[in-house]
């Protein structure tokens, strides 16, 4: 039973978004394989992440991408991964061979954070193997050293996390592991299922070799080794993994790690001091509510109700709808998306990315969702009544319940999604990766009315990111857990967004917070006004940035 705050303020209305990828500059065409998907690889499409590379106060956008081609005997055309420098005034230019970040290989996703500690985000990207590691050199350039740091994972990875899984003030990180294949397979894939016994499409997962996912602790000097086993991941059945997010579910000051699985249960991997069992089944969070497996892509979690406990959006293949697992007690999730209005408006569609934010700046976490068919074939037959592009959806919080709208023009087939504020004025865009063309990047034409806090997080003492620290507006309560890696394949924003509604306008009293470092310290760092962007430094008062 889903229990939500009543809210106010009325639906936004989706009209109000409206796609300005193109004028703001973002036109490289991204996706993986050819036009026909005859394999299951060239389906997955990719992911995108922000990081503020160059340290100017300005988020910027890095892209994934793979290799294409028009006939399934010709050669590949190599397509890289694309940085976006953030120039302003909501305009983007394409840096990616000026900062060294040129690719050549299958990319799937990306995680950003500072991996060696050095005050600049480093940039890790999931591949079909072996996946890199881009260290920030600090002056605008990008250096490969997956290899040389140990995180070359060499299988075919989507879904990564950054996170402090020990306590040791060093970034780890979790690679989520799809299946077993190669390049020559891809490209001997045949389109041998029919779908809805109707079209010819591809095969897979089920059928397939589903392959370990994996797990990387840092050693405290930018290199890490190979813990998958050391850590209790490798005891873990291996599973089509794809979304992964982490998350403190049973309330014990550590990360957990959720992991949306495809075909198979979800797993929930407990932190037990860096030790990690899979209590997918006992917390509830496993299967659907009616104790089915389904396919999961993507997550996004988030204290949607503000009781205390996480919840989690999981993304689901199509004719089965989206999960909303609500947080009950420590250690303990109830689904129900039939309760919180997502069931009916979620079955048709075929869903990627996933995330929580407030669209409104009224306080309440709405959901965003990215949408797109696997299958290109849906429709060449006009009685299935699909379409391979599928509008991205906007659900927003209404009392008790969501009410569920599209997104679009234009409508394509979406994979991955992350939160940007374009201009750091307290407006979340949504910028989207899709299957063979250019992003999409959500903004809205008329501001949210309510107020706002941005709040960017360092702990001079611990691990810089502070991952796992969590922020608390003290009345009206909301909370945000600083992370790295969500949604599908993706990485938001390291910026936690608070929005006020009318109490946070000029004239209103101050906003207390609470800031709970990643060892449990907690400090009040005294009020702050809204409409500003703060830096807190553990220890340290408030900052006000210059942006806004």
């Amino acid at each position: 039973m889903v229990v939500l705050v009543p809210s106010i303020a009325s639906p936004v209305a989706s009209q109000e978004y409206r796609d300005v990828a193109a004028e703001a500059g973002l036109l490289a065409v991204t996706g993986t394989g050819g036009p026909e998907k005859n394999h299951i690889a060239e389906s997955t499409g990719t992911g995108v992440a922000v990081l503020d590379y160059d340290q100017d106060g300005l988020p910027d956008l890095y892209f994934a991408n793979a290799p294409s081609w028009d006939d399934p005997d010709g050669a590949w055309q190599a397509r890289s991964g694309v940085l976006y420098r953030n120039a302003g005034a909501r305009s983007f230019v394409d840096v990616t061979e000026a900062a060294g970040l040129v690719t050549d290989g299958y990319g799937q996703g990306a995680v950003s954070a500072d991996f060696d500690g050095d005050g600049f985000p480093d940039l890790y990207v999931t591949t079909l193997g072996p996946n890199l590691l881009f260290r920030n050199n600090g002056d605008g350039t990008f250096s490969e050293i997956g290899e040389r740091a140990g995180v070359a994972d060499p299988g075919w990875s989507i879904g990564a996390v950054a996170l402090d899984a020990d306590g040791d003030r060093t970034l780890d990180l979790f690679v989520a592991n799809y299946i077993e294949t190669d390049a020559r397979d891809i490209r001997a894939g045949q389109r041998t299922r029919r779908w809805r016994g109707r079209v010819s499409v591809l095969d897979g997962p089920r059928g397939l070799v589903p392959q370990a996912n994996g797990f990387f602790r840092g050693r405290g000097d930018g290199t890490f080794e190979d813990a998958s086993d050391a850590s209790g991941i490798g005891d873990v059945p291996a599973r089509y993994s794809m979304g992964a997010v982490a998350l403190d579910f049973d309330d014990d000051g550590d990360q957990d790690i959720f992991v949306a699985n495809d075909s198979g249960p979800n797993a929930m991997l407990e932190n037990r001091g860096g030790i990690f069992r899979d209590a997918g089944l006992f917390t509830g969070v496993a299967l659907s509510a009616d104790g089915a497996t389904q396919g999961s892509m993507g997550v996004a979690t988030a204290d949607a109700d503000e009781d205390g406990f996480p919840d989690l959006v999981v993304t689901n293949f199509a004719h089965d709808h989206y999960a909303f697992y609500q947080g009950v007690a420590p250690s303990l999730f109830l689904e129900d998306a039939v309760g919180a209005g997502m069931a009916t408006a979620t079955f048709r569609p075929l869903g990627w990315g996933a995330l929580f934010f407030d669209a409104e700046n009224d306080g309440d976490l709405d959901v965003a969702f990215a949408n797109g068919h696997l299958y290109p074939q849906v429709e060449d037959d006009p009685a299935l009544g699909e379409t391979y592009g599928q509008p991205d959806q906007l659900f927003v919080r209404d009392g008790r319940t969501y009410v569920a709208s599209p997104l679009g023009p234009p409508v394509r087939s979406s994979r991955g999604m992350a939160l940007i504020d374009v201009e750091a004025d307290g407006q979340w865009e949504i910028a989207v990766a899709n299957q063979d063309a250019s992003p999409t990047l959500w903004a809205r034409d008329v501001p949210a009315e309510g107020a706002w806090i941005r709040l960017r997080l360092v702990d001079p003492a611990g691990e810089r990111d502070a991952l796992g620290a969590r922020v608390t507006v003290v009345s009206p309560r909301q909370s945000r857990w600083q992370r790295a890696g969500e949604s599908y394949a993706s990485d938001s924003e390291r910026t936690l967004h608070f929005g006020l509604g009318p109490r946070g306008d000029s004239g209103s009293p101050p906003v207390e917070i609470e800031v709970r470092w990643p060892d449990g310290f907690t400090e009040r760092p005294g009020a702050i006004a809204a409409r500003r962007t703060w830096l807190l430094r553990r220890g340290r008062p408030p900052m006000r940035l210059g942006l806004p």
